[in-house]
């Protein structure tokens, strides 16, 4: 059953992304503003952060597996999360090697997370010719309300599953884990 749990939280949270934006006030969603929910993400910085050992990448290929997913449900073009997804993990894993995990650690590797992110996916569309904005514009009308909303999701989700994700990886990898 634990080997589902994960697969689980990361199924709701994408279906929760989709209906996320209709749960906003309209006068945050009517104006220029482009919120993105990006909590799959947010909830595999946590196990990268909290689960995962310095030998283990399970963040990285649930990244790949709903980096796909969001690919097929939200996006036209296939392979964009799927890379960008496990690519910003991938950093995260190496910044958790030199930095505390605590919340302000985390909510600072998450600011650094989305932003890779978000840049990455405002290139590619950009080169794929889907997206036609100014820097300028991208970052005060997309990149900035994403960070913050993201950021205000993760704080709750942090409270809520660090200690579990914490017991679940000295259930799973022993309590000498590095």
């Amino acid at each position: 059953m634990k080997r589902l749990l994960f697969p689980l939280i990361l199924f709701l949270l994408l279906v929760s992304e989709g209906v996320a934006l209709d749960l906003l006030p309209s006068f945050l969603t009517s104006s220029d503003t482009l919120i993105v929910p990006h909590w799959v993400l947010m909830f595999l910085i946590l196990v990268c952060l909290f689960y995962d050992t310095s030998e283990t990448f399970f963040a990285i290929v649930y990244g790949v597996c709903f980096g796909l997913l969001v690919d097929v449900v939200y996006t036209g073009v296939l392979g964009v999360y799927m890379f960008i997804y496990p690519f910003s993990l991938y950093i995260v894993h190496l910044l958790k090697r030199f930095l505390q995990t605590n919340l302000s650690m985390t909510i600072i590797i998450a600011f650094i997370t989305i932003s890779i992110t978000e840049f990455l996916l405002f290139f590619i569309f950009t080169i794929v010719d889907i997206v036609d904005v100014t820097m300028t514009t991208f970052l005060l009308h997309r990149l900035l309300p994403t960070i913050l909303a993201n950021i205000i999701f993760l704080i709750p989700i942090y409270l809520l599953s660090v200690k579990h994700l914490h017991r679940w990886s000295d259930e799973h990898f022993g309590k000498h884990r590095i």
